[in-house]
């Protein structure tokens, strides 16, 4: 530990777009930080991030730590966790490693924060994937209310989800269109610059794709609904930043636009925009917003009982930096 009062924190996968958000908003919020670790692979070692330096992760890297959030992917936490772990630290694991494990806490805290309370807290949680976090932060108080039947969403995901790499991507072809020169892309990849790709993550059989089965099982999850019938289809939109979605929700008891509309703008961490076209949120317009902003809602006539909204937030600050960041203060409280 720094010191008595202050807390040693490191953030593996530092260079990262998650990563950078973390730092930037340990910095801002009330996280008593009094050591800040910085952690790489070979390949990032060595850089600087705002004037620290990023020192090689590896099994004594978490000596002293006390709490480490992990935001360079599966494969890094799969190899270093359990060093943190072992180590004393609390782990919270921005990848996909950990949110179908369930032996492990899978956490919006504006949803289920009472998996991170009690006496014995969790030592290890997994933050889910920002669909995952809009969708259960929107769906928890429409379906306590009146029970949900069957969910069907659409997201449109922007190059951020995939990486900095992804952004880069973008930026390179939609230079090169708008710049006359033509498309140089790798053919076997299909062009993201002014295009829509009804494909994020691998195809698996029977069509769905692995990210939007993961998307499923994570909401499921944080509701606590095994149950619950949804189906998902994301595409990736020619966004550097931000997602949204389409939502239509069916209920098992009657709900009205009006009552649906009372339940959101009475539910934490939800941005309720009325439905005059210059308040509709946009993926752009919400960068930068710690909220999830929810618009468009209006009745479903097609069912006996439906909602349909539109559903936007930042999905790198919101969406994955500031929820792990949450988890975090929930856990840490009273331990400085």
């Amino acid at each position: 530990m720094a010191d008595e009062t202050t807390l040693t924190v490191a953030v593996v996968g530092a260079t990262s777009l998650i990563g950078e958000e973390l730092v930037r908003l340990l910095g801002e919020r009330q996280v008593p930080v009094g050591d800040l670790r910085l952690l790489g692979s070979l390949r990032t070692a060595g850089r600087k991030v705002d004037e620290a330096t990023i020192a090689l992760v590896g099994p004594d890297a978490f000596d002293g730590v006390d709490i480490a959030f992990f935001a360079a992917g599966p494969t890094v936490a799969s190899e270093h966790v359990e060093s943190a772990l072992r180590a004393g630290a609390i782990v919270v694991d921005v990848s996909s490693r950990f949110r179908l494990d369930e032996t492990i806490p899978l956490v919006v805290p504006e949803v289920n924060a009472h998996l991170l309370s009690g006496p014995v807290r969790p030592q290890l949680v997994a933050s889910p994937s920002s669909t995952a976090v809009a969708l259960s932060v929107v769906l928890s108080p429409l379906g306590e209310a009146s029970g949900i039947r069957r969910v069907v969403v659409s997201t449109y995901q922007s190059a951020a989800g995939a990486g900095k790499g992804a952004v880069m991507r973008l930026s390179k072809e939609s230079i090169d269109l708008l710049s006359g020169r033509g498309d140089d892309a790798d053919e076997r990849r299909t062009r993201r610059a002014f295009n829509c790709i009804p494909q994020v993550g691998a195809l698996e059989p029977g069509g769905a794709t692995t990210h939007e089965l993961q998307v499923v099982e994570e909401v499921r999850r944080v509701l606590e609904r095994p149950d619950l019938a949804m189906h998902v289809t994301a595409a990736r939109v020619p966004m550097f930043f931000g997602m949204a979605a389409s939502v239509a929700v069916e209920f098992e008891d009657a709900l009205s636009e009006e009552a649906a509309l009372e339940l959101l703008r009475g539910a934490r961490g939800i941005l309720v925009h009325e439905d005059a076209p210059d308040t509709l949120p946009t993926p752009a317009d919400v960068i930068g917003s710690q909220a999830t902003h929810v618009g468009r809602v209006r009745s479903d006539p097609t069912v006996g009982s439906g909602i349909a909204l539109w559903v936007a937030l930042d999905s790198v600050e919101k969406g994955a930096a500031l929820n792990a960041v949450e988890i975090a203060e929930i856990l840490l409280r009273g331990r400085t």
